[in-house]
C-alpha cells in the first residue's frame, strides 16, 4: 500500500542500517566498479599458469541502500527516491518530472499492460505509488512480507522496463491536467494558496511551478520527452533504494544490484540559483470568483535546512508556534480556540507536506533550500483582514520575546514524545531514514532533535532565532473573491475589528484592540491581486 494518498502500516521501531560505499562498491559513487586485478597463478611453468589464471568477475554495479530490518514485522516497505524532480523540469515543459513518475507506475510494463499489472497486484491489496516534489521524486509500495517474493518482480520491473505507451501517456497527461486546472485552481484553495506561495517565493527559479506542472507545460510534452526525461532522472547516482520490515536476509543486496541495472547518469545535477530576496511584507491576492472564504499563506525562504545546527531550534519554536493539526499551538489557541474564526492555524519551519489524510508529514521531500511558513486554514471574508494581522502580531510577538526555560521545559516533555508517532511504522522509520542519508546526518533525526531539545534555553533560542527568522520580510498570499476590495482594505492600513457571533472574555477583547490595528506598511505596490485563471498558465 502506497503513501498517496493514503496509508495504513503496522509499527515497531527498529535500527537503521547504511549499507557503506564500500560494502556497495559504487552504492554512492556510481559508476561501474574499477575491475579487480586477478590473483597470480602458481610458476609451475609459463603454460601451467596461463592455463591456470583467472580474471574474477567484476562486481556488478549497485545504487545507494538505507535498510530497516524488523524481523518482527508482518510487512515490508520498498521505496526508491530519486535525486531530481520539478526543478528538473525542462522551461516550457513544466509538469514532465511528474508526468514520467506517473507513467512509470500508471501504463505497465513492458510485460505487462497496466490492466495485467492491476489485476497481478490485486490479490496482495497492494498499490505501487508514485509522488514528485522539487527536488525528489518517490516510487513505493508495501506488502505483507509473505507476498514479498511474488510482488517484488512487479515493483522490480515498474522501476526498470515501464510500458511508457501511448495511450497511457494521454490518459495520464489527461488526468494531470484536470488536477491543475479542475483541482488545485478550481477546488482546492487551501493548496492553491500553498503554490500560489511557493511561485512568488520562487519567481524565476526552478521552484517556482507546481510539481504538476503549468497548463501550457503539460501541453507541450510529448511521449519523446517523458521518455528523454525518465532517462535523464532514473540514473543509479540519483537512485537511493530503501526497504523496511521483515525481508529475508540478502533480499537488499538483491534490490540495489537489480537497480544497479539503471543506467549511469548522463550528467551531474544543475546548482540552484538563490531565491530573489523579499524587502518588507509583500503581498499577492489570488482573485477568486467562486470563494467562499478566505486561505491564508504566509512564508520566506530560508537558508535553513535540516542540516543546519539552528534546525533543532527552530523547528521547536515554529511547533511551538502552531503545531500541524495541534491544538498546542500560540497560534491555534489564539486564532481558533479564543476567537473560533476557522478550523487550525499552523507553523512550519520547513517546506511541509500531508501524508494522505493523516496528519503526519510526507518523508523523502527533502530540500536542498528550504522555506518557513504560517498557514491559516480559511476564514471568512470579514475577518480574514483580522486573522491576518492576528497570525503577524502572534508570531512577531513569539520572535521579540522567545519562549521562556520553564516553557521550554513543559513543550520539550511534549515534543519529545509527540514526534516519535511520526515513525511508528515500519514505512514511515524507513522514510525519516532515508531522509536522514539525504541530508548526510549522522543522528537519525529524531535522536538528534531530543539530544538538540535536551540543551534547549531561553538563550540559545533567541539566538537561533536571531539568525534565520525574519518578521518583516514576508510574502502574504491571500485565495479570495472580490480581490481588489481586500486589497482597499489592507493598504488602506485602518483597523479592522473582528465580528463575533457570541461575546468574548475581557482578556479576549483587550488583546483584539492591539491586533485589529497592527500597522501592515504596505503600499499600493506592495499589493498585487491577479485573477485565478492566469496562475499557472
Amino acid at each position: 500500500m502506497n503513501r498517496f494518498p493514503s496509508s495504513s502500516r503496522i509499527t515497531r521501531f527498529t535500527r537503521l542500517t547504511l549499507l557503506s560505499a564500500s560494502a556497495l562498491a559504487s552504492a554512492c559513487g556510481g559508476g561501474e566498479p574499477a575491475p579487480v586485478a586477478p590473483k597470480a597463478a602458481p610458476s609451475t611453468s609459463v603454460a601451467a599458469s596461463a592455463s591456470t589464471a583467472t580474471l574474477p568477475k567484476a562486481a556488478a554495479p549497485r545504487v545507494a541502500l538505507v535498510t530497516k530490518k524488523n524481523a518482527a514485522s508482518r510487512v515490508v516497505a520498498l521505496r526508491v527516491v530519486i535525486a531530481g524532480g520539478s526543478a528538473d523540469d525542462p522551461a516550457g515543459k513544466e509538469g514532465l518530472g511528474s508526468l514520467a513518475a506517473d507513467l512509470t507506475v500508471g501504463s505497465g510494463t513492458r510485460e505487462l499492460t497496466y490492466a495485467e499489472l492491476s489485476k497481478r497486484l490485486y490479490p496482495f491489496a497492494a498499490s505501487i505509488g508514485a509522488h514528485t516534489d522539487r527536488d525528489t521524486t518517490v516510487i513505493d509500495v508495501e506488502v505483507a512480507a509473505d507476498s514479498l517474493a511474488e510482488l517484488y518482480p512487479l515493483f522490480r520491473d515498474v522501476v526498470l522496463t515501464p510500458r511508457l505507451d501511448a495511450e497511457s501517456f494521454s490518459r495520464l497527461k489527461s488526468r494531470a491536467t484536470s488536477a491543475l486546472v479542475d483541482d488545485l485552481k478550481g477546488s482546492d484553495d487551501e493548496e492553491l494558496g500553498k503554490e500560489a506561495l511557493q511561485a512568488f517565493l520562487y519567481a524565476d527559479h526552478p521552484y517556482g511551478h507546481p510539481a504538476l506542472g503549468t497548463e501550457r507545460g503539460l501541453a507541450a510534452i510529448t511521449l519523446a520527452d517523458v521518455q528523454a526525461q525518465r532517462a535523464r532522472l532514473f540514473c543509479r547516482e540519483r537512485v537511493t533504494a530503501g526497504v523496511a520490515g521483515n525481508y529475508p536476509e540478502g533480499f537488499e543486496a538483491k534490490l540495489a544490484e537489480d537497480l544497479g541495472a539503471l543506467p549511469a547518469c548522463a550528467a551531474a545535477r544543475a546548482e540552484l540559483p538563490a531565491p530573489k530576496a523579499i524587502k518588507g511584507p509583500k503581498v499577492l491576492i489570488v482573485d477568486k470568483p467562486s470563494a467562499e472564504s478566505v486561505a491564508t499563506s504566509i512564508g520566506f525562504p530560508t537558508t535553513m535546512t535540516r542540516a543546519s545546527d539552528d534546525y533543532p531550534a527552530i523547528f521547536f519554536f515554529m511547533s511551538y508556534l502552531g503545531q500541524h493539526r495541534e491544538s498546542s499551538g500560540v497560534l491555534y489557541q489564539q486564532l481558533r480556540e479564543a476567537r473560533g474564526f476557522n478550523y487550525g492555524d499552523y507553523a512550519y519551519a520547513e517546506y511541509f507536506a500531508q501524508e494522505g489524510w493523516q496528519h503526519h508529514p510526507l518523508t523523502n521531500i527533502a530540500r536542498r533550500q528550504q522555506m518557513m511558513s504560517l498557514w491559516l486554514r480559511p476564514t471568512k471574508p470579514e475577518n480574514a483582514p483580522f486573522a491576518l494581522r492576528g497570525a503577524l502580531y502572534l508570531y512577531r510577538r513569539q520572535i521579540a520575546e522567545g519562549i521562556s526555560d520553564a516553557e521550554i521545559g513543559r513543550y520539550r516533555g511534549f515534543v519529545s514524545r509527540y514526534f516519535a508517532l511520526d515513525a511508528q511504522t515500519d514505512g514511515r522509520q524507513l522514510g525519516y531514514a532515508i531522509d536522514d542519508a539525504t541530508y548526510a546526518l549522522k543522528t537519525p533525526w529524531l535522536e538528534r532533535m531530543r539530544g538538540a531539545w535536551a540543551g534547549l534555553t531561553a538563550a540559545s533560542l533567541k539566538d537561533s532565532i536571531g539568525r534565520t527568522l525574519t518578521g518583516n520580510d514576508l510574502v502574504i498570499v491571500l485565495v479570495t473573491k472580490d480581490g481588489a476590495k481586500l486589497k482597499a482594505t489592507l493598504v488602506a492600513g485602518k483597523p479592522t475589528p473582528p465580528k463575533y457571533d457570541a461575546k468574548k472574555p475581557a482578556e479576549v477583547t483587550a488583546l483584539d484592540k492591539k491586533i485589529e490595528a497592527l500597522p501592515l506598511g504596505l503600499t499600493d505596490a506592495d499589493v498585487t491581486v491577479v485573477p485565478v485563471d492566469s496562475l499557472f498558465k
